[in-house]
């Protein structure tokens, strides 16, 4: 069931903190958090968003100061946001799984005062005590931490004692960092408005409704709004797992009735596998409550849209978004028919250009670079002027992704523009030939990075993943894509290996990949004795 849509338009004129006391009281009974062996209704989770509100400004936490989350997925980090939006604190999900002195660089640049951790973090939280002098506002969520100047579970001594200070929707609340996958992990500084109107702007667009119970698969630090920013607006359920075993998120799924799921392609397949099980896998082979499964961050093929579709049983719905629109901004329309191979159209409430490299609109069918515009769109990044000025133009986002949009408005992904190849001067984008490879039906998983040789200088190099017990080889994987693409465009060095490594929010990690020396002869299938020495 979906509300009115002008009562869904007033809400943007909300703060978070407001949102969440319109949520208390109008569905006070109704799940809310569903985490681990607790849950909270709408109720009880504002509550306890009101006590820990109270404890930071006990620690010292003052309006406008940063709070590092340097936590696993725990509901502690909902609340904790939350409680930040409240005291008008700004949220900074941090990625603990950087090198520490990647992680010391956020701390400095966001400008980070308290942190929010956990025992498991101990060793990160020694390396960056020096930026944290204040032992009061390091606060740990459980009872293992020894450098915590206080206690999370003190949280009910303080329970009424918050100040009167009351953030507006345009109050900065969360720093939400980029993964780093292109560059220096960048803060967007995200307002309310900002994480509402997405969250309308997709509850709309999208077709996400009042019962539905949402789980989002992404890493704890990447966009953890998302977590609960479309329920929250219909008082309804959502779901934070800590895990990203198949059996166990199937049990989640069953267990809460989980409607709603948000994830990488990749983990999909690895949730198709666990089924394909059949009932020894403790969910009995399949997901019956499951009606939409939202897939962000890759590409995906209509030949595995197809696949997902009749495998689960249920709306398969491809998207793409981003840190700095605060969430996905393209996708397929609720009513509208999937065109294959297509992302879709921009969410209402988002206006998008495709412009060339002078910022001129290119005609349809061209290729070019995808801006984005609207009230979801934040205005700049923390500490960073020089990237602010070379991405934000006018209002309009930036995003270095190129895209064609044909005659009916569908956008189609042709890459990045910082991975375009050049091949005997053509430019070739490496998801055309990782569109073709990965449709071969022993190819898992596939991606094209550039390569050099002396004679045809930049050539393109795909590493590939096969299925199980797969015996393809590169001489009949060449041939596959030479029936199916230009010449110049097949892949003069294919690799196998066992793994492609994975950014922490699922996408491939390409730097990584780069990193690694190219070997035409490497084949992580066979025993190393029978490889090139």
């Amino acid at each position: 069931m979906h509300p009115d849509p002008s009562e869904l338009a007033s809400l943007s004129d909300y703060s978070l903190s407001a949102l969440l006391r319109r949520a208390a009281a109008r569905w006070p009974d109704a799940r809310a958090l569903l985490g681990g062996h607790q849950s909270w209704t709408w109720a009880q989770l504002d509550r306890d968003v009101d006590q820990v509100a109270c404890l930071f400004e006990a620690c010292g936490v003052k309006p406008g100061d940063p709070v590092g989350f340097l936590l696993s997925k725990r509901p502690e980090v909902v609340i904790g946001f939350l409680a930040c939006a409240r005291m008008g604190a700004i949220q900074v999900p941090v990625n603990f799984k950087l090198h520490p002195d990647q992680v010391s660089d956020q701390f400095t640049t966001a400008h980070i005062r308290a942190v929010v951790t956990e025992g498991s973090q101990e060793a990160l939280l020694k390396h960056l005590l020096p930026l944290l002098p204040d032992p009061r506002q390091i606060i740990s969520v459980d009872a293992t931490g020894r450098h915590a100047g206080t206690r999370w579970a003190s949280h009910v001594q303080h329970a009424g004692h918050r100040s009167a200070f009351e953030p507006g929707p345009d109050t900065v609340c969360y720093y939400n960092y980029t993964s780093g996958s292109t560059g220096r992990p960048k803060g967007a500084s995200t307002t309310s408005r900002n994480i509402i109107a997405n969250g309308i702007a997709t509850s709309e667009g999208l077709g996400f409704e009042a019962g539905d119970v949402y789980m989002g698969m992404f890493s704890v630090f990447a966009h953890p709004h998302e977590l609960f920013h479309r329920s929250i607006l219909f008082g309804g359920a959502f779901v934070v797992v800590d895990s990203l075993n198949p059996r166990m998120v199937a049990d989640a799924i069953n267990a809460h009735g989980v409607t709603w799921m948000m994830a990488v392609p990749s983990f999909y397949e690895m949730l198709l596998d666990h089924l394909d099980g059949g009932a020894a896998s403790g969910a009995g082979g399949r997901l019956p409550s499951l009606r939409v499964l939202e897939a962000g961050g890759a590409y995906v093929s209509p030949e595995t849209h197809d696949r997902m579709e009749t495998k689960f049983k249920a709306r398969f719905l491809p998207v793409w978004g981003c840190t700095e629109a605060s969430g996905v901004g393209l996708g397929m329309l609720a009513g509208n028919l999937r065109r294959a191979g297509s992302t879709g159209k921009a969410i209402p409430g988002y206006e998008i250009r495709i412009v060339d490299a002078a910022g001129d609109d290119v005609s349809p069918g061209e290729a070019g670079e995808l801006w984005i515009k609207g009230p979801s769109v934040i205005s700049h990044y923390v500490n960073m002027p020089a990237e602010t000025a070379a991405q934000f133009k006018d209002g309009w986002y930036a995003t270095t992704d190129l895209v064609k949009r044909d005659e009916d408005g569908f956008i189609f992904f042709a890459g990045r523009r910082s991975e375009m190849l050049k091949i005997g001067g053509i430019r070739v984008f490496p998801l055309e030939i990782e569109q073709v490879v990965q449709q071969h039906p022993e190819v898992r998983d596939v991606v094209v990075v550039r390569a050099e040789e002396r004679l045809r200088g930049e050539i393109p190099r795909a590493i590939v993943t096969t299925q199980p017990g797969s015996g393809l080889t590169v001489r009949s994987l060449q041939a596959y894509c030479r029936d199916r693409m230009a010449l110049y465009k097949v892949p003069r060095i294919v690799e196998f290996w066992a793994e492609i490594p994975k950014l922490p929010n699922g996408k491939i990690d390409k730097r990584a990949v780069s990193a690694q020396p190219q070997d035409p002869e490497r084949d992580d299938r066979r025993p190393p004795s029978s490889q090139k020495s």
